[in-house]
């Protein structure tokens, strides 16, 4: 898929969200560059992997075979494997 292409889909999926009133958080909306300066910001979002997903599954037909999405999370993708839960709450909560 070509950069434009990805680019255009990220503008339609935005539009998508937004008709539901669900705003995106805003990394979502970050340049290259702005990446690039965030570095420790843009570290944590990349380690959980959240962001916009665009594919055709190298096939070339987004149309028909293309998938769309923007990863959020509240939380911490590790602490899925933690049997209590997450991270343990002080007793005084």
């Amino acid at each position: 898929m070509l950069r434009s292409e990805v680019n255009e889909l990220i503008r339609e999926g935005d539009a998508f969200f937004r008709q539901y009133g669900f705003t995106l958080p805003p990394f979502a909306y970050w340049s290259p560059e702005e990446f690039r300066t965030r570095k420790a910001e843009a570290g944590l979002i990349i380690e959980q992997g959240l962001g916009w997903d665009v594919t055709d599954y190298g096939d070339g037909h987004y149309d028909t075979l293309g998938l769309f999405l923007f990863t959020v999370r509240n939380g911490n993708a590790a602490d899925l494997g933690n049997p209590k839960g997450g991270r343990s709450m002080p007793r005084s909560c």
